[in-house]
């Protein structure tokens, strides 16, 4: 019988400062997050302790440590930045076995001292990255192959397409923090890939935070991974240009929600809701988007739904013209089109989602 997963509890303050180690080890494939306290039964005999963030003499005394971390000293790391070498020798002589002694505070300094704790949970980590690696490259290089499809023949493709990029997404997403899987996404090089495939996971997150079903979850994420297909018909300079387009690139650009209605139109399967969606889902409530200028009663739930994904994976997607928006700063430009552009009432709700790609640790604010 193997051994169970070990847990990395992270404990100490400022709170973002130890809310970003437990984002570093997901990455890395730990199972890792921060707790308040260390009550009776939080933590099991095989788990890691690391107590982190910046020292301080009157925070960090030995006794008051050795009693947070309990029967698990053993296995507890100490990982505290401006730690002077007379303290190093403080808890060494209190039985502290674990401590970082350099400046450097990455993550790879961190799992050094995981790997003196415990090498198998190191081993464990890795082959869990390995595998969030190779299922994201799949889904990534999946849909780069479909574009370059489209690019050369625009016929619609088949609807299993999506079937089974749903399956690999609730693979990767089952077994991955949302926060851990859009890292993984983002760092793809194909934009077009990259933005489809952080558009269908978010849609699929957000189903879930609304609560639906298989076939309405099946439903949108088909919207989803077509929703951009027309951008195949996009040439390449506009879509990849590094810097802001033109007036008249902005027109070609533009264009490609005609042209995804137009392929997709071509086979029964995709001809309706998916269709539909693809040419709709740049229009706003106020009637300010694009190409039709549709206004609140006109737009479906559907793609008030999409609109939303796309506008946050947008912002918050990994581009070589432009570094990611953070997922707080990304939802209060949403909160800020919520009412006007956009479904509020949905808006409030994928305040779930926004909580879960950055790792549901940090509070965001609620629609309004």
């Amino acid at each position: 019988m193997g051994r169970s997963r070990v847990r990395i509890l992270l404990a100490g303050e400022p709170r973002a400062e130890v809310d970003s180690h437990a984002r570093d080890l997901l990455t890395q494939g730990f199972e890792a997050r921060r707790v308040e306290s260390l009550s009776a039964g939080s933590a099991g005999k095989q788990d890691i302790v690391v107590v982190a963030g910046k020292y301080q003499p009157s925070v960090h005394a030995p006794a008051r440590i050795a009693d947070l971390v309990g029967p698990l000293k053993s296995r507890a790391i100490l990982f505290l930045s401006d730690m002077d070498p007379q303290s190093f020798s403080v808890f060494e002589q209190a039985g502290f076995s674990f401590i970082n002694v350099t400046t450097d505070m990455s993550v790879k300094s961190l799992v050094g001292l995981i790997a003196q704790v415990d090498p198998h949970a190191v081993y464990q980590a890795s082959k869990t990255a390995a595998l969030r690696t190779s299922v994201s490259n799949g889904i990534a290089d999946a849909v780069a192959d479909l574009f370059g499809r489209l690019r050369a023949n625009p016929v619609a493709p088949p609807l299993e397409e999506s079937a089974r990029q749903r399956r690999a997404m609730d693979e990767l997403i089952g077994k991955s923090p949302m926060s851990v899987w859009m890292d993984l996404i983002q760092n793809y090089h194909d934009g077009t890939a990259q933005h489809c495939a952080l558009v269908s996971g978010y849609t699929l997150a957000f189903a879930r935070a609304l609560g639906a079903g298989e076939l309405q979850t099946g439903r949108l994420f088909d919207a989803a991974f077509f929703h951009d297909v027309g951008k195949a018909m996009t040439p390449l300079e506009v879509l990849d240009k590094p810097g802001a387009l033109d007036p008249d690139e902005w027109e070609i650009m533009k264009r490609h929600v005609v042209h995804g209605y137009d392929i997709l139109s071509r086979d029964p399967h995709t001809s309706g809701e998916i269709a539909r969606v693809a040419r709709d889902h740049h229009e706003y409530l106020d009637g300010s988007g694009y190409p039709r200028g549709l206004r609140a009663g006109d737009i479906d739930d559907i793609t008030r739904i999409i609109t939303i994904c796309d506008i946050f994976a947008a912002l918050t997607e990994k581009r070589a013209y432009k570094p990611p928006k953070p997922t707080e700063e990304a939802y209060s430009i949403l909160l800020s089109m919520a009412g006007t552009k956009l479904d509020p009432d949905l808006v409030r709700v994928f305040e779930k989602v926004v909580a879960e790609s950055d790792g549901g640790q940090r509070p965001v604010k609620s629609a309004a």
